[in-house]
This record gives structure tokens, sequence and C-alpha cells, in this order.
């Protein structure tokens, strides 16, 4: 007699306005309820502002900061018409104008927010206008001028690293973008030595968003001192500036990774705050850490605006850097042309905008020449192409396409069959060197920049082009090629561990990298192995580490903050919404010596016209309409 089946347990019962949504996918059952709880609470569940608030909630989960109306009006074919939804939305008293009060949604210029996150926004945009407009009075033009010659030697011509370093010294705000290779860390180097050498009780301070990036900050600063010609007492003391996660700099509280020990009423004690991949930053944790910074204190940011954005809600950093697609440009006001052209010695280049007034645009530098390759690089050449992909997607399309011989290799499964088990052979060959050294116990380190040498960078996470598929195959080509290797033992020798969860008392965070090594006392017993910021390492018992997982391959994702000396990036056979040109971009930037692509003609063309769009107010609020006027 078969078993009487029990019932299903009653779902509680979504909005009816909402419920052909939440059938067809645009929202989840959770996002309906938490609406119509909102609403209630507010005194307003009429459809269009239960429809606002729903798509409120929703749009963090897409990295959205804010609903903009006029877009969701031309994209869910039963949404009213903005002009129709607008007063609903005014008129209720679930919704306030821009500006105090309490209630849970915001409409702004058009844009719907909840009202944490329009907090985030507005607090962010008056404190980082009002630290661009703040000049130093301290700091005397011709002594700057003097230090600068000092750690760039004397101006030849335009210099965008001089102009940003001149900058830094100069302004409570400071924004450098541009690719991997471009001297954003050159350039701070040298800003930390000018401000050393005027304020030697100086006290600064790196930070990033994940561990490994900071650990690269604070090896490229001690590589990067070693070239300047210093005081060795200077050097010892810039050389010990501190490096550490975002969270740890804040002080994050015990059971929450979102409450600070260090806020505006208990702010940083140091002078100079360095954010490297600022473009990681979400936008509260950009709110919370500019607030935590002191008025007097200086702020510099560093990223890459072309990048991925956060994983969660906004895009700080591009929004700070301008329009969307602007070229690498500079816009300057007249005051801050003048004031830079005498602290530097030289013009200003003759391509800057000329801005009518002084704003935000005067603390930003885009770098736009990647130093790190030469200039024949395929890599390089590769990266400009895919910046300029939205006005020339056929050239970038070409520049993809690789040569044979060349830094930047393609495999396209389209046109070659064996192209996947050529590629994995490749990479197969690269991992088996680091095995091997950590099979005969060579020195951690060693083998941890063995493993350094090449990464499988996923788009995907899961299926036959994902990392978890790429992880397994690599494993299993190693272990026919070096038998020592046991990749069915979970805590193999010459296994790659990636982090994958913070764990504060460990002092480990998500993205660090680590590698199963034989305990150097009891060959039977295994630890795993982390590089410090300071350059040593770390052995830690398997059993202390938090979750964590085989990383012969990662994804794109996972791999920002991180630099390879080949990057094999691979692209799904099938168009998926994560494939992204932001995505391409930060896997091919990953290689700083050479890189091999995975993937065919259509996914590329599709990808390259993809843009990450994420809707935010901050880049109006901070940019404003037309501020420039074409250099003359």
């Amino acid at each position: 007699m078969m078993p009487r089946s029990l019932p299903l347990p009653a779902v509680p019962s979504v909005p009816d306005a909402l419920a052909p949504r939440v059938a067809a996918e645009v929202l989840t059952a959770t996002e309906a309820r938490l609406a119509q709880q909102l609403c209630r609470l507010a005194g307003d569940d009429s459809p269009e502002v239960l429809l606002g608030a729903a798509l409120a909630l929703r749009g963090p989960r897409f990295g959205h900061v804010c609903v903009e109306l006029d877009a969701v009006a031309g994209q869910l074919c039963d949404a009213p018409p903005t002009e129709d939804w607008l007063p609903k939305l005014a008129a209720s008293p679930a919704v306030r104008p821009g500006g105090p009060g309490s209630t849970p949604l915001v409409l702004d210029a058009r844009r719907l927010y909840l009202d944490r996150y329009w907090r985030y926004e507005h607090d962010l945009a008056t404190a980082l206008a009002g630290r661009a407009a703040v000049r130093d009075p301290h700091v005397d033009l011709d002594a700057l001028r003097g230090w600068l010659d000092g750690v760039f030697g004397p101006p030849t011509g335009p210099d965008r690293q001089r102009l940003a370093a001149a900058l830094a010294v100069l302004r409570r705000l400071t924004v450098i973008a541009g690719g991997p290779g471009t001297g954003k860390t050159y350039t701070v180097v040298r800003v930390l030595a000018v401000l050393h050498a005027a304020h030697p009780q100086l006290r600064a301070v790196l930070a990033a968003p994940t561990g490994k990036a900071a650990a690269r900050l604070q090896e490229s600063l001690r590589e990067g001192l070693a070239a300047l010609v210093l005081p060795d007492a200077q050097r010892e003391v810039l050389a010990r500036t501190p490096a550490l996660t975002l969270h740890r700099l804040l002080g994050v509280q015990r059971g929450s990774s979102t409450r600070f020990r260090h806020d505006a009423d208990h702010p940083l004690a140091e002078d100079v705050v360095i954010v490297d991949e600022a473009s990681m930053v979400s936008l509260p944790l950009m709110a919370k850490l500019v607030a935590a910074v002191r008025e007097d204190a200086r702020l510099i940011l560093l990223g890459d605006r072309d990048q991925l954005a956060s994983v969660e809600a906004g895009a700080a950093f591009g929004d700070l850097c301008g329009p969307d697609g602007s070229r690498p440009v500079l816009r300057l006001s007249a005051p801050a042309r003048a004031e830079l052209e005498t602290a530097t010695g030289i013009a200003v280049d003759d391509r800057a905008e000329r801005a009518g007034r002084p704003g935000i645009w005067d603390a930003v530098v885009r770098l736009d020449r990647f130093r790190r390759y030469d200039d024949q690089s395929d890599v390089a050449a590769a990266a400009a192409a895919i910046q300029q992909a939205a006005q020339d997607p056929e050239v970038a399309l070409q520049r993809l396409r690789g040569r044979p011989d060349g830094a930047l290799r393609r495999y396209d499964p389209e046109r070659d069959p064996g192209a996947r088990a050529r590629l994995r052979a490749e990479v197969v060959e690269a991992y088996v060197v680091a095995v091997r050294l950590a099979l005969v116990g060579a020195d951690a380190l060693e083998v941890l920049a063995a493993l350094g040498e090449v990464r499988v960078l996923c788009a995907l996470r899961r299926g036959p082009d994902g990392a978890q598929a790429w992880n397994a195959g690599i494993a299993a080509g190693i272990a026919a090629v070096e038998p020592g290797f046991r990749p069915e033992q979970p805590w193999c020798v010459g296994r790659p561990v990636l982090v994958t969860e913070n764990d504060y008392a460990v002092r480990l965070s998500n993205g660090d990298v680590g590698v199963v090594l034989a305990d150097a006392e009891d060959r039977d017993r295994r630890v795993v192995a982390f590089p410090t910021v300071d350059g040593g390492v770390r052995l830690l018992s398997p059993a202390r580490l938090p979750a964590c997982e085989t990383t012969f391959a990662m994804t794109i994702h996972k791999s920002q903050g991180s630099q390879f000396a080949h990057a094999a990036v691979v692209l799904p056979t099938r168009p998926s919404p994560v494939l992204t040109r932001e995505l391409v971009y930060t896997a091919i930037t990953r290689a700083s010596q050479r890189a091999s692509l995975y993937a065919t003609d259509p996914i590329l063309r599709a990808t390259l016209a993809r843009p990450v769009q994420r809707a935010s107010g901050l880049q109006p609020r901070l940019w404003g309409p037309a501020t420039s006027e074409s250099a003359r």
C-alpha cells in the first residue's frame, strides 16, 4: 500500500497586484510581501505605490541603487506610464521628495529609492563634493614643484601621473582611475614620499576590499620605494605603511559585516587613507568609508572604472569618474588648471576639457597609458579596444581574435573542436610545475609564486564551461601526469584553495588564496600556506579554515584584485546574462604577460555589445548636466 503523501505547507500569499510579476519571476515572493508590509505601515498600498516599493526592494539584488522610473516604464509592458506614475507616488504618505524624513521610499529626480539607499547616495555625494572643493592651505606650490621633481625627475611634457600626484598633495580627495599597468600605484608611492617629506609625522594607511588586493598594494609600495632615491630612514618609515582590508580598517563589529567601529563620530586616526581596487566597493561601504575619514585627512581612491562593479548595490567609483562612456580625458576648471600648471611645471594636456566652474572633476585624473605592457602588447591593445567597444565593436572583436604567436591567443571551439583540450593541456602543464614543487617540499612562497603563474578564469561557476568543471578537469589532468597528486583526497598536497567567506578570528578574507603543503616536521600532516601582506607566509591547519574551494580555476568575479602571468579566460558557448563588456575586460586585464581566450565570435560580439547598467543617481549628483566646453 502506497503511503499517503503529506500536504505541502501553505505558502504565504502575495499581494494580488504583484502576483503576476511574482509568477513571471520578475519579483520574488519575499520582495512582494515586504513591499506590502512597508506600504501598509506607511498607510498606502495602492497598486502603483506597491509596485514601486517592490521594484525598489528588488533593485539591490541586481546591483541597482534605485528605480529609474522612465526605464522601468519602457521595460515592463504593464507598468504605468511615468507621467501617470509620478504624481501617485509623489502624493503617497509612503513616499517623500529628496530631503529629511522617515518614509520608507524617496522620490528624487524621477528615481525611486528605498530610504537607506537614498541616504547613502545623498550623504556620499555631499561628502565627496565637499572634499573635492577643499585645497590644503598649508601646501606651497613652489615647494611642491620641487618635491615632484625629486621623485619624478624634471618635467619633460604632459604627464598625468605627475598631475595626479600634485592633486593628491593639494586636495582632500583624489581619484586616480586607470587600467592595470597605467601607473596608479607608481603614482601613489611618489605621493607618499612627497607627503612624508612635507609632514614627517604623517600617518598613512593602505586599504583594499580584499586581503589579496591589500597584499598586492603593499607589495607594489615596497617595489616602488626600492626604485626611488630616498633617505634610508624615510624609506623604512614608508615601507611600514600598513595594508588592511576595508572591513578591518573600519573596525567591523563582531557578529555583523555592515556595522563598524569607525564612522563620522569616531573617525579614523590616519592623515592619509589610500584605497585600491575602489571599483569593487559598493555604495553603502563607500559611504561608510568616506564618513569615517577625518575632514582634514586626505582620501585617495585608486581603481579602474572599466572593470566589473561591486557585487553589491551601486557602482560608486564609476559614477565618481564621470559620465558613462566618457573618454579618459581631464576636465578641469580654470583655477584648478592654473594651480596644477604652477605646481607641476608643465602645461596641462591640450586634450583637457575646460569646466565652467570648480567641481568634482577637478579631483579626478584618468590615466590612459598601459605602462605594464610594451607598446606592441596584444593584451594592452585588446584592453584598450574593449574600452572603446561601444564606439567600435568590430575593432574590439578583431583584437580579441588574437594571434597564434602573440601575447593574446584565441581558442575558438566553434572553429576548432579540439580547442578545449588544447587549452586544458597547456594549463595543466603549467600547474604541474607548482604541484611538483609542493610535493618535494619547496618553500611555501616559491609554491605560491608558481601557482600565480597561471589561472583559469571562467565567466560561470557551473556548467561545462564553469569553474567547477574546469577545476575537476585540471585536477584529473595533473594526476595523470603526476601520480603523487591525489585529488580524491580533500587536502592533497599541491591543491590551491580559495577562501569563500570572511573569518576575522584567523585573519582570512573572502578571496584569499593558499596552497596545501605537507608539514615540514611531520610529512603526514597537512598545512595550508597563505601569503601575508609583509611578504611572509602563514601556515594554518585545514581544520581552522573557513569555507574554501579548489582554485585551479575561479570565476572572473573572484579574480578581481589579482594578477597572473597567464590568464586563461573561458566564456560559455551559449548566451548568458552575466556576459558583459566589463566582465571580459576584467578577465583580460588580470594577465600581466599573456592571455588565452576561449570563446566563439557570436558570444564575444554579444558580450562586447552589453555593458553593465546600474540604476544610480550618484553620477548626476556629482557631475550634473553638461559642465564643460570642448578644449579649444
